[in-house]
């Protein structure tokens, strides 16, 4: 558990590589700045003890939001253009992650290496690797479930033993789904937790950005390459010196955070698109090209269209965790552990009308 809550709460890292390029990145001229004219509702999902981590939709009339706690039945909820319902059924996961398609084409993965799937009318367990193991030595958790197209899909996270009584033991787990059957892939034994994968579309190698949790560093972090078969490491941070990493996609390409720049990866080295000049605490990023970026933040939201970063929504006392952006409106998840009557917070930004 104390490694599970390191995670949820990650203060992270020192940039550590010397070969990060500070040439920024190229961007077609034609990309217009993006838009901050956003009108804010928000809405209220009230859940005991299950903060909503994470995201996904198909349309902006349907998204889905799930979370771990204590409520088994209040872990998945969905948006219909109108309302977040969800439908009080207990089920045999607590998911950390969800990834879709269609919206009769939806993953999760979450807690003792369970992945399920939503064909549109209910949701079903897809795997239960866990029980798979000829031994059960440890704890399995997936962090993160990703993939390209409905028949090639990686679930990444982590196996841990720490709770069953066989020592500290943590290594960072793979497994691809073919569009039959999930499957181990064999890789080598790597003392981290995989946090999440992506793949640019002009890629030939899927990015995976691993946490690190040891005696001799408090929080660190890592960034491979992975070519199919075998793991690359391209960077390395051991310093807990609030330096935060994510990696996304924009506009079909990979986009990694590391502590106030925002960066492209192409032969060999980091490209930086842009750091940002704000003080607070950065997370993860999500944007539509790279004139059109919004960046968690502390307290807020903000925005650069291409020149310069501006807040595009403020709040206080709350911790963001996930979003989804679409064309014209943007969908973010907030937890609010200071009011126990409303500990989700769901932040809907529609850009107006133009004339």
């Amino acid at each position: 558990m104390k490694y599970i809550k390191a995670i949820l709460f990650i203060l992270s890292f020192t940039i550590a590589f010397a070969f990060f390029s500070c040439e920024k990145g190229t961007e077609p001229d034609q990309l217009k700045p993006g838009r901050r004219d956003y009108t804010w509702t928000v809405d209220t999902i009230k859940t005991f003890n299950t903060p909503l981590m994470k995201m996904w939709g198909s349309s902006p009339t349907d998204i889905w939001a799930v979370g771990s706690g204590s409520s088994s039945d209040q872990t998945i909820w969905r948006y219909d253009g109108t309302e977040w319902k969800t439908d009080n059924i207990s089920r045999a996961i607590n998911p950390w992650c969800i990834h879709g398609f269609a919206e009769n084409d939806v993953w999760i993965g979450g807690e003792d290496g369970e992945i399920w799937h939503y064909d549109g009318s209910d949701w079903s367990e897809s795997l239960s690797y866990s029980k798979q193991l000829k031994y059960h030595y440890y704890n399995i958790y997936f962090m993160d479930i990703w993939g390209e197209k409905p028949n090639d899909i990686y679930a990444v996270g982590f196996a841990d033993s720490s709770n069953v009584g066989l020592g500290d033991v943590r290594f960072g787990i793979m497994l691809h789904y073919d569009g039959n059957d999930w499957g181990r892939v064999n890789i080598e034994f790597i003392d981290n937790a995989f946090m999440k994968i992506r793949k640019g579309i002009n890629d030939n190698n899927y990015f995976i950005w691993s946490y690190i949790s040891s005696q001799t560093y408090s929080d660190s972090a890592k960034y491979y390459k992975f070519d199919g078969k075998n793991l690359h490491e391209i960077y390395y941070s051991n310093s807990g010196s609030n330096n935060w990493h994510d990696i996304t996609v924009i506009k079909e390409e990979v986009i990694f955070t590391i502590g106030d720049g925002i960066y492209t990866y192409s032969k060999n080295k980091f490209n930086l698109i842009v750091e940002n000049p704000y003080t607070t605490n950065y997370e993860s990023v999500y944007g539509r090209n790279k004139k059109d970026i919004i960046w968690m933040m502390a307290d807020g939201l903000t925005h650069y269209n291409g020149t310069n970063f501006e807040y595009i929504l403020n709040f206080e006392r709350k911790s963001l965790s996930d979003g989804f952006v679409f064309e014209n409106e943007v969908f973010f998840v907030a937890s609010d552990f200071y009011n126990n009557d409303a500990n989700n917070i769901i932040y809907h930004g529609v850009l107006n009308k133009e004339n």
